[in-house]
């Protein structure tokens, strides 16, 4: 029987990515080359290898860890597995799959990722230069879409309902309107007659040139109509949830396909794009760059973040407007006086004991948990998490209202890291094996070290030999004798050696001994205890975010299911890619 391997396969939304086919057939050819049956190749298509949590990429390392028939994975290339912000995160993927025992091969190359020296160097370059490559094309990119935004095309996104894209070429002439669909599909017709052109449909969307630019238009009239109407009944003093009533009846849905909610209406009766207004930059979604002062500069942070208004680009009158600018003003002032009126809310909400806000979902339609307080006829007051996909009005993704008992669920996640905490102090088999893992890598990583040190002493004496020479000589025999290349040629391995121990240092592991480890684990029930005794409810929050993955409610088995990090770990070796552990707690869903 032939040794069994798995493949991974990705493209990016480059379309100057090789294809899917393509790369599945390299891999093909690799294994039979090699003598190997490629058993099942994992696939991630238009996604970026920047993103770590990619679906194939997961199912393959799951494989990989838990089928003990595979020996080996094999990829095209680095930049197919991975594109990182941080090298280390694509050094520390390889090594995961490396301790599930399997040997990691990338068929363009020949080259196998292993634990030696050179490989290990070798690694940490090609990661680095693919996530260089993205940050470049985010550079690149974010030039380009501030120009469209200065010039009043449309910079890019989802299109707000009502409006279609006009595709002009490079001398501003019409070619193509896209309208989108709200079963997914786009609908390409001549931006004269209207006449469809073309129907795209599945997962894939319509791209436009590389010399095409976007404005937007008014879409077909009864899209036009129903903004209008939304945006006159709420300067008219309508509730929000008559507009949503009003759009589900007359059986418009948004280009997901679902019914409206106020999540997304309130958002779009703010709008400026409905004034015909285009408004860019109000927050950052780029991983790798944000633009403010006028320039784009590098960041290390990955989440959105609204931007000040000195950053914003305006640019007024860029497209048709929808809604009259007077009508306009008086949502704004409606909308503005409602905040205001409910802002006593919001500050108390804050500070209202939600431990678990934003790490709750829905099991059923995927959605997040929202806080709710309710009083009984006692007047006692009770917590709840409830589905905020159901509480919007979105029926069609969760049609049954149910609740979470707030404080049971936070209890049991308090005692959990408890108890989680008191193991990790006490577990001295564990500390034993993370002493023993310690010296096994500081010690491989120690004696290399060691020996570039000992060649550079010894390229300091020989260049000190030569410097003798050239002292003594003239520079015509010095060069006939080949005292300068000699001289040229010990500088440039030195040069080398100084970058080999930098990069050696950089990729020392940072994991703590045994007895700080230990330390660790007191400080932290420590702390629990008193965050949990005398503690905000912000640092409240703060320390459970710490251990705590998700929370996943499932109304239909009864249960809510706690996901948690694996406690100190998670903290002292980041970036290693640890799963969440389980635990299913049993509780009213009603």
């Amino acid at each position: 029987m032939l040794p069994q391997a798995i493949g991974y396969v990705r493209r990016s939304t480059d379309r100057q990515d090789e294809s899917l086919d393509q790369q599945r057939a390299k891999l093909h050819a690799f294994a039979k080359a090699k003598g190997w049956h490629l058993v099942e190749v994992y696939v991630d298509d238009a996604i970026s290898g920047s993103d770590m949590n990619r679906p194939g990429l997961l199912s393959m390392i799951q494989r990989a860890e838990t089928d003990k028939g595979v020996g080996m994975v094999i990829a095209w290339d680095r930049n197919r597995l991975a594109r990182p912000k941080d090298p280390i995160d694509g050094m520390m993927l390889e090594r995961r799959l490396l301790s599930a025992g399997k040997r990691v091969l990338y068929a363009a190359t020949g080259q196998e990722a292993d634990r030696s020296f050179v490989a290990g160097l070798i690694g940490y370059v090609e990661h680095h230069q693919n996530g260089d490559y993205l940050r470049k094309l985010s550079r690149d990119t974010m030039r380009g879409v501030i120009n469209r935004a200065e010039q009043g095309y449309w910079p890019g996104g989802r299109v707000p309902f009502g409006y279609d894209r006009l595709l002009l070429d490079g001398a501003g002439n019409a070619k193509r309107i896209i309208r989108e669909n709200p079963d997914g599909s786009q609908v390409v017709l001549h931006p004269m007659t209207g006449q469809v052109l073309e129907v795209v449909t599945g997962d894939v969307r319509y791209q436009k040139q590389d010399s095409e630019i976007c404005t937007l238009i008014p879409s077909d009239p009864q899209r036009v109509e129903a903004v209008q109407r939304m945006f006159a009944d709420y300067a008219a003093g309508k509730p929000s949830r008559y507009l949503r009533a009003t759009l589900s009846e007359a059986g418009f849905r948004t280009v997901n396909g679902r019914q409206f909610a106020i999540s997304t209406i309130l958002p779009m009766l703010e709008n400026q794009a409905y004034v015909g207004k285009c408004v860019y930059n109000r927050l950052t979604r780029s991983k790798w760059h944000r633009f403010t002062g006028g320039s784009s500069a590098e960041r290390f942070d990955e989440s959105i973040e609204k931007r000040p208004a000195a950053d914003w680009i305006v640019k007024e009158n860029a497209w048709p407007a929808l809604v009259e600018q007077s009508v306009f003003d008086q949502v704004q002032a409606r909308r503005h006086a409602v905040q205001s009126g409910n802002r006593h809310v919001r500050g108390s909400a804050v500070k209202s004991g939600y431990l678990l806000t934003g790490m709750c979902f829905c099991g059923r339609c995927g959605g997040k948990l929202s806080g709710q307080t309710t009083t009984n006829s006692l007047g006692v007051r009770n917590r709840y998490y409830i589905c905020a996909t159901h509480h919007n009005g979105q029926l069609d993704r969760c049609p049954t209202r149910y609740s979470v008992p707030g404080e049971k669920v936070e209890r049991h996640i308090l005692d959990l890291i408890r108890t989680d905490l008191a193991n990790l102090r006490d577990d001295d088999r564990l500390h034993e094996l993370v002493a023993e893992e310690v010296r096994r890598l500081t010690g491989d990583k120690g004696q290399t070290r060691e020996r570039l040190q000992r060649r550079l002493a010894e390229l300091d004496q020989q260049i000190a030999t030569v410097r003798g020479h050239l002292k003594r000589m003239d520079p015509q025999s010095a060069n006939d004798m080949g005292l300068y290349d000699e001289a040229k040629g010990y500088a440039e391995e030195r040069r080398d050696i100084e970058r080999d121990l930098g990069l050696a240092s950089a990729t020392m592991p940072t994991i703590p001994d045994a007895a700080e480890l230990r330390r660790r684990a007191i400080a932290g029930l420590q702390g629990l205890d008193e965050v949990v005794a005398s503690g905000s409810i912000e640092e409240r929050k703060e320390l459970i975010a710490g251990y705590l993955h998700s929370v996943v409610a499932d109304p239909d088995r009864q249960i809510v299911q706690i996901n948690l990090y694996p406690t100190l770990f998670s903290q002292i070796m980041t970036g290693v890619g640890l799963e969440p552990t389980t635990n299913g707690l049993k509780g009213r869903c009603s």
